[in-house]
């Protein structure tokens, strides 16, 4: 009641059609361009989001931290971050080639800039604009008449929430105040009906621990927010005691059930009982390029092992064309994905990969993708 008169409205009906009816000819655009190069044999495909981390500052130090390289985002140097005037610019330019934008971190509340960068997004006609946080400060930005636009301009809100144990939350996020995120979560599932977003969590599940992921899907379940699950990952790939407690495999299962019954779990029954089982995919990084804070490419994976990533400017280039030909003249992403001295030598488990391996089925089974494609934007 104290946030909401401060909160400019979402766009009107009309105007969100069209800024999705713009978006949605992008991503046909770019399922058209992407079904022939994958008939080609190519993996140079289209992106269907960009994953920009705006910073690495964080006010949490979670102790499964992980950049893809085995680092804690705190941990690493937090200059170079884009100005506002530069992440507009980046904004244009990858808009030029992909209909949706992912913003990361660290923690992506912590730039005072992130409402103007929203707002450019949607003037820009993405969609949807994604945002990952942790939660913690939600309460504060709402009432700063900076951020009256930035949920009007959000689509989707995920929140970090691994337990619903405050003692096991302050050791797992090393933060002394967890219940601001819970409180935070219940604020956003207020206002996600009169602002229009979808409210999602996303859930680390720990080995001898699947208990607090199961709590954490009940509470969603039961107050009709989606539930993303998240299998611990070690660097590049998934943490082998996962597979060995037996109490996985029975959350699994709750998951794959409660998603065949209508629950909000995001994602199709496919791509989550792949993530869940750790089954082989077909992963295809061009699909969600990463842009580090200082708007470079990370090319063609932020998590290889074998073969150190290329950095390249993104500011560089007037469109996505012209970026993505220069990626891979530096470094061809065909068959990269692999265990040779000459591919990635990884084998993430994270729901991401799991989406481009989703879409790389879609571009043969054309239904199916537009299934899942549906679901993540309208939520059905």
């Amino acid at each position: 009641r104290e946030i909401l008169p401060n909160l400019e409205a979402p766009d009107s009906r009309g105007a969100r059609f069209w800024r999705r009816w713009s978006a949605q000819r992008t991503a046909l655009r770019n399922w058209r361009i992407n079904r022939k190069l994958h008939g080609d044999g190519r993996e140079d495909l289209r992106p269907l989001y960009f994953i920009w981390t705006l910073l690495r500052a964080c006010n949490f130090r979670c102790t499964y931290c992980d950049d893809h390289q085995g680092s804690k985002y705190p941990d690493l140097p937090v200059t170079g971050a884009f100005n506002t005037a530069q992440g507009e610019k980046l904004l244009r330019i990858m808009r030029t080639g992909t209909s949706a934008v992912y913003f990361a971190g660290g923690e992506p509340m912590a730039r005072r800039d992130l409402p103007c960068l929203t707002r450019a997004a949607r003037d820009l006609d993405y969609h949807p604009i994604v945002i990952n946080t942790n939660g913690s400060l939600v309460h504060r930005v709402l009432k700063k008449s900076e951020w009256r636009t930035w949920l009007a301009d959000t689509d989707i809100v995920i929140v970090s929430l691994d337990s619903l144990d405050l003692d096991e939350l302050r050791q797992l996020w090393v933060y002394d105040k967890p219940e601001e995120v819970l409180r935070n979560l219940l604020l956003l599932r207020e206002l996600s009906g009169p602002m229009h977003f979808k409210l999602a969590v996303n859930t680390v599940i720990r080995p001898g621990r699947t208990e607090a992921a199961l709590d954490v899907l009940n509470l969603a379940n039961d107050l009709g927010i989606w539930f993303a699950p998240v299998p611990l990952n070690v660097g590049p790939t998934i943490d082998g005691r996962l597979h060995e407690d037996p109490g996985y495999e029975d959350l699994a299962r709750t998951i794959l059930e409660r998603k065949r019954k209508g629950h909000r779990i995001l994602g199709s029954r496919r791509m989550n009982e792949r993530l869940l089982r750790s089954e082989k995919l077909s992963c295809r990084n061009s699909l969600k390029p990463h842009i580090d804070l200082d708007g470079r490419l990370v090319w063609p994976c932020k998590a290889s092992v074998n073969v150190k990533p290329k950095y390249i400017d993104v500011l560089a280039y007037s469109n996505v064309t012209e970026l993505y030909k220069a990626a891979c003249r530096r470094v061809d992403p065909t068959r990269f994905h692999g265990p040779a001295k000459n591919q990635c030598g990884a084998n993430c488990n994270w729901a991401q990969n799991y989406t481009t391996d989703a879409y790389c089925w879609g571009l043969k089974h054309p239904m199916s993708l537009l299934k899942d494609v549906f679901q993540f934007v309208y939520g059905r």
